[in-house]
């Protein structure tokens, strides 16, 4: 069994690879990271991710790292469950000791332990909930206990019965009987009984991030993380952020009143209780994952009475924003949001500890929660103990971290800004409050560099520019969750002068580069390339075309839209889809698109219109795979071949979603997919072109072999991949016009049972043609006169009779050399033809001078790709060379810059014709699909006449 090369997270450390991003790290300190390069010298790396916010006082700061080698050293218990903990308590302590300061006047808050920030999110979650469930009880209680003191009052006559029902559903009479008014109280019960059956509501705000653990994943906002386990967890309805009334509005909705009954002036009466049915809401201060993006005082003050008047709990997530990042320990204390809930995380464990905590407003802390809620990690003697140090580290001469942070948090800020300012067609916003903090870049999906066009269309710009700054500039960025084209920055309050100048220099840097829109210095570190690239160049569009209107979009849409499925094959149409990168040779840029290749799918094209001439018009949309034709062949090679036929699945059914249903498979792609018969997506009419390839082939081939040969009768025919779908229909229509075919196949396991499939299906359409009567010419007029074929004809046999087994036993009985047609895999037989067609799926040529004839033909099917047999002809000035598969279009262009490659203006191939011409007359698959026969290629050479399409004999 092969063993993978990776078991911890390979795909995502293979995507990271992809932006260079995965690097081995040796040593940590501050603010900095260190890797090794080749020579061992070790490189240090400036860290603005900060673990993600979890290195507020940097990495291995040095009084916690001796704080924890003493507890170490001295044998200090790590797990004594179930014992005392007074180190806990003492965090606790100062937890409370610091929200008293930022929140004066407030009530004490428990301390319940977790082992991270998603777990502290969920204990939060389950204590709403397991107090929701008290309450409830309660309420219970206490409408059982009203109930019971209604009836005896009724009882003793000193209370009278109901007069109104009306808070009853349905149509509940009023009682004038004992037995009424049990029945009225049984519809109470049933009512009651109800509501106790409802699922909690809990409420977060749009953008939140609160963790990606099965509970705390339902709180993020972003469906990415959250849809596919949406079922599993609670419902969570997510109003937007700084909006009160839709807060207001949202609990509105979900409020529920359970029934109750009392005695009121002496008479029984109906009355409503507020059921709880909400969860709680949780909050950030500031949304980190969401954008750096911070809630306003004024809805803070709002949220807290809204909250306080629904009976609703308030859970304030500071797992990033607290522990003095934004200059206060609680970021919820700049906007004077008091909680019932607190959460902390990350920064709690020094950058060494991995501990979180729940913080519980004590009127609402539920004790006998302990006894239902714990973990065997959290609460550990060791992680307490070095997040004591670090509270006491934070608080240690009046609290100077927090001015620290807020200190140095302003000396980015004023860097980003100034930015901003310089490079406002770049900068879209900066955000952010001490040392949490985002810079935003505009908008580059229309960006005039297809590279960077393309990557911020996927949502992976960030990750292109984190990747140039890391690998060029030594600093380390990280992205939000939630947006894509934002940075997120998160260094320690230990951040020096002269690494903000670092950062203010890198920047600057890819300001240059988005500016002048110039993707070379962002690809170059990737590619493997030796030295440094060019200087910045600008390759905006120029401003004459900028100006230039845009051509006006059709006011109707497309009768059809059809998919091409593809990709730039070769250095030369990249750097024809980005001129930026003309100064990358071709081993580098094959380098680049190696490296990407867990990123194989490009964002779609936007689509082209083509209308035919008979009045229909289709839109065409490209779906691109970033992959190679190198690549394609590694992977035929190793026979992983189902690999790129995930991909292709995939982006089928993409283009399936958006709407497309005829989608062309790109050239080279056809093979690994089955021609695009492996590719089972319902709905849709998936071809690679074969069948208009066939018959754009022979009808180029027919007037060049008349005007070289005279006639085609007395010609012999080489197919070289005569045992592939395309192959083997170029022998079989061939053989109806020429005297003999040379098949030769690959010599590779299997060849020799599929040429010989061609073989037999020569002989069985010669057959059924003789036996049909009429005018014969080809391999069927020679056969006639076998004696096996006229004693045949002379019984009446059947031509649907089979019968090429037969046919191919009584040749080889009767000739030593067969004289119709050759099975081989050996490159001499081809000497003998008078045409050459090369129908391989070979990547690289297999063809030479030496096993040509003189004079010959050669009709490459090839010339699209690595296995082109084009060089072939240039010493050889006897040779004709033909691409075969190319039709001519009215239109100048029909496809994308960088997808029509080595074509020239209005030609297109096979593969895209065929989808345009199936989808224009409505075809579907009953032309693309099954075996490739004269009648079908016939019909199809037809439509695509009808529809604009020309065969080219060049």
């Amino acid at each position: 069994m092969n063993s993978p090369t990776r078991y911890a997270e390979a795909l995502l450390t293979g995507m990271l690879g992809t932006f260079g991003l995965n690097l081995k790290y040796v040593r940590a300190e501050r603010n900095s990271l260190y890797y090794l390069d080749e020579s061992g010298t070790e490189v240090p790396v400036l860290d603005l991710v900060g673990g993600w916010g979890s290195l507020m006082l940097g990495h291995n700061h040095p009084e916690i790292v001796a704080h924890a080698k003493e507890l170490l050293d001295t044998g200090v218990p790590v797990h004594s469950q179930f014992s005392e903990h007074p180190t806990a308590d003492r965090v606790g302590a100062v937890l409370n000791g610091i929200l008293g300061r930022e929140f004066p006047g407030a009530e004490p808050y428990p301390v319940i332990f977790a082992n991270s920030g998603a777990e502290a999110v969920e204990a939060a979650v389950k204590h709403c909930e397991f107090d929701r469930v008290l309450r409830v009880k309660s309420l219970f209680e206490q409408v059982e206990w009203n109930v019971d003191a209604a009836v005896r009052a009724v009882g003793d006559g000193s209370a009278r019965l109901p007069d109104d029902t009306s808070l009853l559903p349905g149509d509940v009479p009023v009682p004038t009987t004992a037995e009424e008014f049990g029945a009225l109280l049984g519809a109470v019960a049933a009512h009651n009984i109800g509501l106790a059956g409802t699922s909690p509501v809990f409420f977060a705000l749009e953008r939140a991030f609160h963790g990606k653990l099965l509970g705390s994943t339902q709180f993020t906002f972003n469906p990415t993380f959250r849809a596919a386990f949406a079922s599993l967890g609670l419902p969570v309805t997510f109003v937007p952020p700084n909006d009160a009334a839709a807060l207001e509005s949202a609990l509105a909705e979900h409020r529920l009143a359970a029934l109750d009954v009392e005695v009121v002036d002496g008479r029984v009466t109906l009355v409503e209780r507020p059921f709880p049915v909400v969860g709680g809401l949780i909050v950030e201060p500031i949304q980190g994952e969401g954008g750096i993006h911070a809630l306003t005082p004024e809805y803070a003050a709002r949220v807290r009475e809204i909250c306080d008047a629904a009976g609703c709990p308030v859970v304030i997530d500071e797992i990033q924003t607290g522990m003095g990042r934004t200059g206060k320990f609680f970021a919820s204390s700049h906007i004077g949001l008091l909680g019932d809930y607190y959460l902390l995380g990350k920064s709690l464990g020094g950058g060494i500890g991995k501990t979180s905590a729940m913080l519980v407003r004590q009127s609402r802390y539920r004790p006998e929660f302990e006894l239902v809620h714990s973990s065997t990690f959290a609460k550990d003697g060791f992680t307490t103990a070095i997040a004591l140090r670090t509270l006491e580290l934070l608080e240690a001469d009046g609290g100077a971290a927090y001015d620290l942070a807020a200190e140095r948090g302003e000396r980015v800020l004023g860097v980003l800004r100034e930015l901003a300012e310089e490079y406002p067609d770049v900068v879209l916003d900066v955000r952010g409050k001490g040392l949490l903090i985002g810079l935003e870049f505009a908008d580059q999906s229309q960006a005039a560099s297809p590279v960077i066009r393309e990557k911020a269309a996927a949502g992976l710009l960030v990750f292109l520019i984190g990747s140039y700054l890391q690998l060029v500039h030594r600093i380390r960025t990280g992205p939000t969750a939630s947006v894509p084209n934002m940075l997120r920055i998160e260094p320690s309050i230990h951040l020096t002068d002269a690494e903000i100048e670092q950062l203010r220099t890198g920047l600057t840097a890819v300001c240059e580069i988005l500016r002048h829109q110039d993707a070379l210095p962002l690809i170059h570190p990737l590619t493997g390339a030796a030295g440094q690239p060019r200087e910045i160049q600008d390759f905006r569009t120029p401003q004459a075309e900028a100006a230039a209107p845009e051509p006006a979009a059709p006011a109707e849409p497309a009768a059809h839209k059809v998919a091409l499925v593809s990709y730039p094959l070769t250095p030369d149409t990249l750097r024809e889809l980005d001129p930026s990168l003309a100064d990358l040779d071709d081993a580098a840029l094959l380098a680049y698109v190696q490296r990407s290749e867990l990123l194989k799918d490009l964002p779609a094209t936007p689509p082209v219109r083509y209308t035919s001439p008979q009045g229909a018009s289709v839109d065409l949309t490209v779906y691109p795979l970033l992959v190679s034709q190198h690549q394609l062949r590694a992977y035929r090679t190793t026979g992983q071949t189902f690999l790129i036929g995930l991909d292709l699945d995939r982006r089928v059914r993409a283009a399936k979603a958006d709407g497309h249903e005829t989608v062309g498979i790109g050239f080279g792609l056809g093979t690994v997919s089955g021609h695009g018969g492996a590719l089972r997506v319902p709905g849709v009419t998936v071809t690679a072109g074969s069948t208009l390839a066939v018959g754009a082939t022979l009808a180029a081939l027919e007037q060049p072999a008349l005007a070289r040969f005279g006639d085609l009768a007395g010609l012999t025919v080489a197919v070289v991949g005569g045992g592939g779908r395309v192959g083997s229909a170029l022998a079989a229509l061939s053989a109806e016009y020429v005297a003999r075919i040379v098949l030769v196949g690959s010599g590779r396991e299997g060849s020799a049972e599929r040429l010989r499939a061609t073989e037999h299906r020569i002989y069985q359409d010669a057959w059924t043609r003789i036996a049909a009567g009429g005018e014969l010419s080809g391999i069927a007029a020679a056969l006639s006169a076998e004696p096996l074929v006229t004693k045949w004809l002379a019984d009446g046999r059947s031509g649907d009779e089979p019968s090429a087994a037969a046919i191919a036993a009584h040749l080889a009985d009767s000739y030593d050399v067969n004289p119709f047609v050759v099975a081989t895999d050996d490159l001499a037989e081809v000497r003998n033809a008078h045409a050459v067609l090369a129908a391989h799926s070979s990547p690289v040529p297999v063809l030479a001078e030496k096993h040509l004839a003189q004079g010959a033909i050669v009709a490459d099917l090839s010339f699209f790709g690595t296995g082109a047999e084009s060089a072939i002809v240039t010493g050889r000035d006897d040779l004709l060379y033909i691409r075969g598969g190319v039709l001519s279009v009215a239109e100048d262009t029909i496809l994308p810059r960088g997808f029509n490659g080595p074509l020239n203006t209005g030609e297109l191939l096979a593969g895209t014709a065929e989808a345009i011409v199936l989808a224009l007359s409505g075809a579907g698959g009953t032309l693309s699909e099954g075996a490739i026969t004269q009648e079908r290629v016939h019909a199809i050479i037809d439509l695509a006449q009808q529809h604009g399409f020309e065969a080219i004999s060049t």
